[in-house]
């Protein structure tokens, strides 16, 4: 018998968010290719100098084709993106795409273990306090929540190096070793900053854990399941979970996205070698090329998280996102 209703197809509703994801992504090259370009110096002073002369920073500007108009500029650079062409550094001649493969590793594995810092104290303890609402524990993850959201990532990096410093002296506080020269220590090295990372992410993922399971324990089914025999931890991971996740997903989605801007700050205070560092650097360096790769970079992390989000969100709720 055929269903009255249908949903409709995968593939469009993934096609549509993909099409949107696109059109955000040349916005945001149109910014970005704008935005290095307002900042004071460019590539060709910092090639030549603080003391060269006029003709030496005119043959480098022309040179490197930062003579022609921003118009012309960003029509060739587009061309050469779709041509999977990133552009060469002007600090140390190396192409982009090189840069990135070399760098991202380190910033994938630390969002990795931020994540998982995120995901093992938010959820737990956000489904804890609303069992125990209005105790002692509920309390004590309200403020513990409370002081993850209020404490910038940065300073609360800088506290755990001072606290792993002083609790424990030859744990690796700053610096960052590659897997494949030492496993262990790099698990060491990446410790503090997925803490840095995880637990602000965490905080937040705990309040609407703990808002979105009190909402789910008025409803009816929840009060049906209590009331056939079930108690109340049962109820909470038979039913509880799964229906409370919904508005959960999709917090942890745009914040696990946000990850890797945090990792700007993260990664320059632990001297991690990463896309936020190389960020910082390239901006410093007016590096035009990579400055703008690494911000498209970001732009498509938060592309494909929402595409993600969209998704988990869906398989979780299949009428949802339908009109959209």
């Amino acid at each position: 018998m055929r269903r009255a209703t249908s949903l409709p197809p995968l593939i469009p509703f993934i096609a549509r968010r993909v099409l949107r994801g696109l059109a955000v992504l040349l916005v945001l090259s149109i910014v970005a290719f704008g935005l290095v370009r307002l900042l004071p110096g460019n590539p060709a002073d910092v090639l030549a100098g603080p003391y060269s002369d006029s003709a030496t920073r005119a043959r480098l500007t022309e040179d490197l084709g930062l003579n022609r108009s921003v118009t012309e500029q960003y029509v060739l650079w587009l061309g050469r993106l779709f041509h999977g062409d990133f552009g060469q550094s002007v600090y140390n001649g190396l192409p982009v795409l090189d840069l990135i493969k070399q760098r991202l590793p380190n910033t994938l594995q630390l969002a990795l273990a931020a994540t998982v810092v995120s995901v093992l104290w938010g959820v737990p303890a956000g489904v804890l306090a609303a069992l125990r609402q209005g105790r002692f524990f509920d309390r004590l993850a309200r403020g513990s929540a409370f002081l993850g959201l209020a404490t910038p990532v940065f300073v609360f990096g800088l506290c755990l190096i001072l606290a792993a410093s002083y609790v424990v002296p030859s744990w690796p506080a700053v610096g960052f070793v590659p897997f494949s020269d030492d496993p262990v220590r790099n698990l060491q090295s990446i410790v503090l900053p997925a803490l840095a990372l995880g637990l602000p992410l965490g905080s937040t993922l705990c309040r609407f854990m703990r808002a979105s399971m009190i909402e789910v324990y008025e409803q009816d089914y929840m009060r049906t399941a209590l009331a056939t025999g079930a108690t109340r931890w049962q109820a909470t991971l038979r039913h509880g979970v799964r229906n409370a996740s919904g508005p959960v997903v999709t917090v942890a989605g745009l914040q696990l996205a946000g990850l890797v801007g945090n990792s700007i700050l993260i990664e320059n205070v632990f001297a991690i070698p990463g896309i936020g560092q190389l960020t910082v650097n390239s901006l410093l360096q007016k590096d035009y090329a990579v400055t703008q790769a690494c911000i498209l970079l970001l732009g498509l992390t938060y592309i494909v998280m929402n595409l993600a989000v969209d998704l988990i969100h869906r398989l979780i709720d299949p009428k949802v996102g339908e009109s959209r």
